[in-house]
Parts: C-alpha cells; structure tokens; sequence
C-alpha cells in the first residue's frame, strides 16, 4: 500500500479516535485511566508473560523439526524483535511474522524450517483464536444482544471459522498444503507468472507446516496447550481492567470480549495499527454487555500503551540482536 494512502487512512483512524473521546468525554475517559492505575503495571506485566508464552510455543515447535537447536533465549529475542516491527511500524504480522523467520534463519535454522515454524505458530495461535471467537460470537448471538442487521453476518463469520478449522484438519490428516493449491487456482485472476513466485516460496514453507501437523500430533497438542494459556493471559487483563473500574460484569464476559475482538487486526489490516478501528471494536463489544463503551474504549488504550511498552523493550532487543 502506498505512503499517501497509508497517512490518509491513518489520518481517518485516528479522526474516528478523536470522535470517540469526543463523544464519551475527555474527562470520563481520563477518570477511568485514573482509576485503572496502579493495576496498569500488571496489565504490562501480563502481556509480556503474554509475548514470552508465544515463545514459548515458538520455541516448542522448533523442538519438533530437524533444524538447529536454539535456546528459549535466542527464541524470546526473536518474539520480542518481531513485536517491535508489528507495532512500530504499523504493519501488523504482515512484515513481523516473516521478521521472526528472518531472524530464525541469521541464528542458524534453515530458511524453510524457520519460517515454517513461524508459520506452525502463528496458524496455531489463529486456530485458537478462531475457536475463541466462534465461541464468544454464540454467546452474543443466544443472549440476544447484537442488532438485528448484525445476527446474519455474526452467523456467517461463524460458519467461516468452523470451515476454517475443517480446512487445518484437512491439511493435518491428508498431509496436504490447501494454500499453494489456492494460489494456483488464483493464477488466472492474478496471472499465473506472479502466482507461480509466490507458489515457490509457499510450497517448502507450507510443507514444513503440513508435515508438522500430519507427523507431530504430540507436538501439535502441545503448542496448541500453550498458545490456550498464551489467550487466556489476554482474557486475564480485559477482568483486571473490569476490577479496577469496579463494572458489574460475568465470569463469562472477559473472554466473550478476547474472543470478539480476535480478528481486529485480520479485519483492518489496511488501517495502520488498526486505530481508531479497535478502540471503536472495544467500545462496541462493552457497551452490548452492558459494560459501557467508556470502559471499552479505556480498555482499548490501555492494551494500546501496555504495547507500545513491549514494543519499546523488543527494539531495544532488536537494536542489540546479534545472530
């Protein structure tokens, strides 16, 4: 995507943030940050067990393939890298997945191993998060609570993360890789020259992932056990927030709210950092479980600082990563 463009749609986010302050009011939002206060430095905290679970599902993986042996350290270098590229340079895991299999490969794992690992972690990291959303988008939809106009949709998305997840068990059984099939098929909408480029790249890497998913179903369980509690952090800081704010919220609510929000990033990828789309998201979901979309919104900042806080910390790895 073009620079102008870019400036421009991130000039519209950042207007729909501004709107949002607006319209809720500088001084509630100001007075719910407030009274998040020194929980905040937990939320951090959080997170980055959050980033270093993620490693660890990273580094398990790679256990499990026949490539270099790296430490756990050299793994949370890699994460911890890859976190400063997604969120400093607004690009999202478009340009930080393909970073980690970059770094992977400068410490001595093989270019298709380290980027089939990336790829193992971040396909499994999503299959979790698919099953999270589907989950929490039947919740919304049995207590009645989205609009009329939304029920259609929010069933079809649904439907689209089962297929998803019959399309992984699919590939895992058959030991087949479904996205090089799929470029293939789009070599007459794209030309088949540029899809041929890209099937080259794909096939090694999606090999490795198949191969994993079809060989490995301990590793496979394993990574998938860890990722489970890497979401489950994310879930943990949404009822930290909800504490502080002193809201009336379910059990439930926390990881309704994780699970709808999973996507943000997939769905406004064309937004830089996604602003303004998320903290709107955020305001929305809180506001259908009757949580106010204030507290959506606070929410929505804090785990937009708490971020940039690990981001800062993963370039100052960056900077120092010596392969």
């Amino acid at each position: 995507m073009r620079k102008p463009v870019r400036m421009l749609l991130f000039a519209g986010g950042a207007a729909v943030l501004v709107y949002l302050v607006s319209r809720i009011g500088v001084r509630v939002v100001v007075d719910m940050l407030r009274r998040v206060g020194w929980w905040f430095p937990i939320v951090t905290a959080l997170y980055g067990v959050h980033i270093a679970v993620r490693a660890l599902a990273l580094w398990a993986t790679l256990k499990h393939l026949p490539c270099a042996a790296l430490s756990y350290a050299d793994v949370l270098r890699v994460r911890l890298s890859g976190e400063a590229v997604e969120m400093l340079t607004f690009t999202g895991p478009f340009l930080a997945e393909p970073a980690k299999g970059w770094l992977l490969a400068g410490c001595g794992v093989t270019g298709a191993d380290a980027f089939g690992a990336v790829a193992i972690e971040y396909l499994l990291y999503t299959l979790v998060s698919s099953w999270m959303a589907a989950v929490a988008l039947s919740v919304l939809l049995v207590r009645g609570v989205l609009p009329q106009a939304m029920r259609t949709p929010i069933v079809a998305v649904i439907a689209g993360l089962i297929a998803f997840t019959l399309g992984c068990i699919v590939a895992a059984v058959l030991e087949v890789g479904l996205i090089e099939r799929i470029v293939r098929a789009l070599g007459q909408v794209i030309g088949r020259e540029r899809t041929e480029r890209v099937s080259v790249r794909i096939a090694p890497v999606e090999k490795v992932l198949v191969g994993f998913m079809h060989a490995q179903p301990g590793g496979l369980f394993q990574v998938l056990t860890i990722e489970a509690a890497g979401h489950a952090l994310l879930a943990m800081e949404i009822w930290i927030v909800i504490q502080a704010l002193a809201l009336p919220a379910r059990p439930s609510d926390p990881f309704v709210v994780e699970g709808g929000v999973k996507f943000i990033s997939a769905a406004f990828f064309f937004i830089p950092g996604q602003i303004g789309a998320s903290e709107s998201v955020y305001a929305f979901l809180f506001n259908l479980l009757g949580l106010t979309a204030a507290a959506g919104l606070t929410m929505a900042l804090v785990r937009r600082v708490r971020a940039l806080i690990i981001a800062g910390a993963g370039l100052g790895v960056l900077a120092l990563f010596k392969p």
